[in-house]
């Protein structure tokens, strides 16, 4: 692949990146972001499909470990699912830190997923991934707090409760706003 030329790549990378790139036009970015990025690919033990690492999003290089369970089926080009989770990690590569770390940066990713697999003719059928598609991307509330909960019914064992809701920082901003609209709509005292 062009985008990758002098690039130190293993064959099973190029082609897992050339499965990717197939997955429309939310998979060729994924594969441009990773190829100008440089970020690796590997293989590591995990509970999660595939990671990406606080070293690689502080201070370098970007890696993203895909589980080990997964290597053949990622190496034969054969697993969707894993493949599509390459552009899952891009993006919180792509999101940065406290982005990445909350249940919006979570829902962005997810929803990118879902685009990847259906380009690459392997749908998600579980009912929560389908409603998780169905949301809309936003820092609201209520929406995230049912983006967490979909997560959750697809993956008990996934540790979303651990993340904030919105990027930190942006939680306090939006905190401090609807204080501020409520308190413009409530009624003001009378002057005596």
């Amino acid at each position: 692949m062009k985008e990758f030329k002098g690039q130190k790549r293993e064959a099973w990378e190029l082609e897992a990146l050339a499965k990717l790139k197939k997955g429309g036009r939310v998979g060729a970015r994924a594969v441009k972001f990773v190829a100008a990025n440089k970020v690796k690919l590997g293989f590591a033990k995990q509970t999660t499909g595939a990671k990406w690492t606080v070293q690689g999003m502080l201070i370098g290089p970007r890696v993203i470990e895909l589980s080990s369970k997964q290597a053949p089926g990622v190496r034969s080009g054969k697993d969707a699912w894993t493949i599509s989770l390459i552009a899952h990690e891009a993006k919180h590569y792509e999101q940065g830190l406290t982005t990445a770390l909350s249940v919006y940066g979570e829902l962005e990713a997810w929803q990118l997923q879902m685009k990847v697999l259906r380009e690459l003719g392997a749908p998600p059928t579980h009912p929560a991934l389908l409603a998780i598609e169905k949301l809309k991307l936003s820092h609201d509330q209520v929406a995230l707090k049912e983006a967490a909960r979909l997560m959750k019914q697809y993956d008990p064992a996934y540790r979303i409760d651990l993340l904030p809701l919105n990027p930190v920082g942006l939680t306090t901003v939006m905190g401090s706003l609807q204080k501020l609209v409520r308190a413009q709509g409530s009624p003001r005292p009378k002057a005596k």
